[in-house]
């Protein structure tokens, strides 16, 4: 007799609704089952699985569940019964409260992810039940029936935005919470979802091919999840091999860069149209103090995309990663320059970064620091950039060659790894953070719309529960700050988001475009992400409709006049724009070339566009741009999501 891994002691129960329990025993006995004064009976199969179904309970707790067949019986203690979320995605749900994926680069901490790691604790009353089980990643590319793991209270370790909106759910309902996180940085939605859900899709159909086509060859590879060090990587990504640069002297001071290119550091070098993926140099020659002549010196940068090699007057100071290292993108760069080397005012810099594949960039805070004095020299700016390799834009997450076990990104691979195990718990619903890799294209972010309901309707059904909550984040502002740029591709995704979530029913959206990081893909504030999912939460799902479940959502746009625009929202209440703020609002008369408008200016629940040069205005765009100005706010703060709309 064994039940399945969720059931285990100190779980948490979903209140007011059927609970499934299930395991396996001997073939073809009668199981019976017995909870909290309830008694319930099944008959295993010839396989020995069987399910038992408890009628729905009120909170409370604790409780025993005792499961007996002639083959045995299993007690389980300290069962508590509540509110039940799954929390899934890629790493901005995977990142914990803990987390410090993008240390300060003089090695301080954090300071907004620390700050809210302590005011969540303060707030956090123990003798509250707070529970999760965190589901280890796994890719092994089977279909599992059990997952290793424990109930335990909630500690540093659970996700921040899982952790932030529990704990604004148990204030407000006062009943035991348990979480289940079941999360993978990098993955797509592809790989969350069920076969029969793929093939259900157009736009999946044809992924689910290449996983036929690649079950054959997946029996070359070892069994790893680390997809980073599969040798099924190596036969399909350039490693970097040979440092042709520094052959070519582009590390001496000396060297000729008059023709290279101008490039904002920290960025990506990518998105500033530099190269594409492969090996990019990045030059720049800084004046130090007098005083720091002849002093150890501290080169300190965020992560960079992937790996890199660095050098200091033509001295090479330190390298991270090599070959291909794909782990490696976020850890910060901290290489010292010895004293000998610092042996004037003027320094030179030299950077070799080699990226295989995703984006390519500089990222965090560029500093030198004084390691006698503690004093820093920001080494941001404008540098020289020059191109070693060009590979172009290399995405291999959807290439069929890479699908099979060991892969994260393999359609269908983490739903059966990490979800179906999980099948069927009752739970309330799902809390979604995820879409920054499905991002790579506009044509994909358009996409976007049709796969997540797929992957929702899947998830209900397997769930059996048609009506299940589903919440997803709206992603956070990213990459260089700009109030409107066609060419950017996340404003495309968050309409896929905001669109699906007026369309389908029981889904909602929590927009945290304003909480997003320019130099960081993972950014700190956790806590305002986890409000807004609770809000939206509490409103529509727990009638708590003196929360104010999002910001202003836009239901039409007229045009009443020659040059004149009038955007209707709901959930509108003391909406204000912020006049301190860059014009977020942008018009078209062809719905292709935008233009700001002129003035912006609320009324009551509307806003008044007026466009002096436009006449007949077919489009209206808000926020359009990967990391946009956020203007328009309703009473309770919430921001308005990005939108595009016609007349």
């Amino acid at each position: 007799m064994k039940l399945a891994s969720l059931f285990q002691h100190g779980a948490v129960f979903q209140r007011n609704a059927t609970i499934p329990v299930w395991g396996k025993t001997a073939p073809g006995v009668n199981v019976c089952g017995k909870f909290n004064g309830t008694e319930t009976f099944a008959c295993s199969s010839a396989d020995g699985d069987f399910t038992l179904f408890f009628p729905e309970q009120s909170a409370g707790g604790p409780y025993s569940l005792e499961v007996s067949s002639p083959e045995g019986s299993v007690t389980v203690s300290d069962i508590y019964v509540g509110e039940v979320w799954l929390a899934s995605g890629q790493s901005n749900m995977q990142y914990q409260l803990n987390s410090d994926w993008r240390a300060d680069t003089t090695g301080k901490e954090l300071p907004i992810a620390r700050e809210q790691e302590k005011e969540f604790f303060d707030n956090l009353d123990k003798k509250d039940i707070f529970r999760f089980f965190q589901v280890p990643q796994n890719a092994s590319g089977a279909s599992e029936t059990s997952v290793t793991g424990s109930w335990k209270d909630i500690d540093r370790d659970c996700s921040a935005v899982a952790a932030w909106f529990g704990l604004y759910l148990q204030k407000d309902l006062n009943v035991p919470v348990g979480l289940i996180v079941s999360a993978w940085g990098g993955t797509i939605a592809e790989a969350w979802m069920s076969y029969p859900a793929l093939l259900s899709c157009p736009d999946t159909r044809e992924c689910f091919n290449g996983i036929v086509s690649s079950c054959a060859m997946s029996r070359n590879y070892d069994v790893s999840n680390k997809v980073t060090s599969s040798s099924l990587l190596n036969t399909i990504l350039r490693p970097d091999t040979e440092n042709v640069g520094e052959k070519k002297n582009f590390h001496l001071p000396g060297f000729d860069d008059t023709s290279w290119q101008m490039m904002t550091v920290p960025g990506s070098w990518i998105k500033q149209n530099i190269a594409g993926n492969g090996a990019v140099w990045i030059r720049k020659k800084f004046t130090i103090p007098e005083s720091w002549v002849g002093k150890e010196l501290t080169f300190c940068t965020g992560g960079i995309d992937k790996q890199d090699i660095t050098y200091c007057n033509g001295v090479k100071i330190g390298f991270t990663g090599e070959g291909l290292s794909l782990n490696t993108y976020n850890l910060p760069r901290r290489y010292t320059i010895p004293a000998e080397v610092v042996s004037s005012t003027g320094i030179h810099l030299a950077v070799r970064a080699y990226s295989a594949c995703y984006d390519g960039s500089f990222g965090g805070n560029w500093m030198l620091v004084n390691n006698s004095t503690g004093e820093e020299l920001s080494i941001a700016g404008e540098w020289l950039a020059g191109v070693e390799l060009d590979l172009g834009k290399v995405s291999p997450k959807r290439e069929a060659s890479l699908f099979g076990r060991g892969n994260p990104n393999s359609p269908g691979i983490l739903f059966n790894s990490m979800i179906k195990p999980l099948i069927p718990y009752a739970i309330a619903g799902t809390i979604w953070y995820q879409g920054e890799s499905n991002a790579g294209t506009a044509e994909l972010a358009k996409k976007y719309y049709a796969t997540l309901k797929t992957l929702i309707t899947d998830w209900r059904q397997n769930f059996l529960d048609p009506e299940m909550p589903f919440i997803m984040v709206q992603l956070a502002g990213y990459g260089e700050y700009t109030p409107y740029d066609a060419r950017n591709v996340w404003p495309f995704l968050r309409e896929s988001q905001r669109k699906l979530a007026n369309d389908l029913p029981f889904t909602g959206m929590a927009t945290a475009i304003d909480c997003g990081d320019s130099l960081d893909i993972h950014p700190q504030d956790k806590e305002s992400v986890g409000f807004r999912l609770a809000a939206f939460a509490l409103n529509k799902f727990y009638q708590r409709h003196d929360t104010v479940p999002h910001g202003p959502e836009l239901l039409r746009a007229k045009q009443t006049a020659p040059g004149v625009v009038v955007l209707d929202f709901a959930c509108a209440a003391d909406m204000y724009i912020n006049d301190e703020a860059d014009q977020s609002f942008y018009l078209s008369e062809n719905g292709k070339d935008f233009h700001p408008a002129d003035s912006a200016a609320v009324d009551g629940s509307s806003v008044k566009l007026v466009s002096e040069t436009l006449k007949n205005i077919k489009s209206v765009r808000y926020a359009w741009s990967d990391f946009p100005s956020n203007t328009l706010y309703n009473g309770s703060g919430f921001p308005a999501s990005s939108f595009e709309t016609d007349i």
